[in-house]
Formats: C-alpha cells, sequence, structure tokens
C-alpha cells in the first residue's frame, strides 16, 4: 500500500512497535490537537506505515491512530 511518503524508512519492523507505542500515548494524552499539528502527527504515522514488513498487529495499530487523528 502506498501512504504518500517518499522519504527514508527511519524504522524497521522489528523496532517499530516502540515507536507506535509513543505515537499512542501522545495521541490519546495530548490529542492531536497537541504542541504540533494534525499534519504533523498524520506524517509521523504514514511514515510508519510505510515501514517495509509491517506485521498486521503493526499496521492495524498505525490505521487506528490515522483514524483517531481523522476524528480529532
Amino acid at each position: 500500500m502506498n501512504y504518500d511518503y517518499a522519504g527514508p524508512h527511519p524504522y524497521s519492523a522489528s523496532h517499530l512497535d516502540s515507536a507506535i507505542e509513543h505515537l499512542e500515548q501522545v495521541l490519546s494524552l495530548e490529542g492531536a490537537n497537541s504542541l504540533f499539528s494534525q499534519t504533523y502527527w498524520r506524517g509521523r504515522v504514514v511514515q510508519a506505515l510505510a515501514t517495509p514488513g509491517l506485521a498486521p498487529s503493526q499496521h492495524n495499530r498505525l490505521k487506528r491512530l490515522l483514524d483517531r487523528i481523522a476524528q480529532a
């Protein structure tokens, strides 16, 4: 799937869970309208979604984060 991210992949699938956990914490505590804009948080999640070799559970968690951002 293409998530419109053309930059380098800063994550590997094996180390992505900690990044997802961080995003989940920040977006649940501060919300998508915190210090940073929705565009910033969406970009971070899309960047993670573009990581090669995502496990289905990682993909699902990231999609839920995108949904949370869209609803904010």
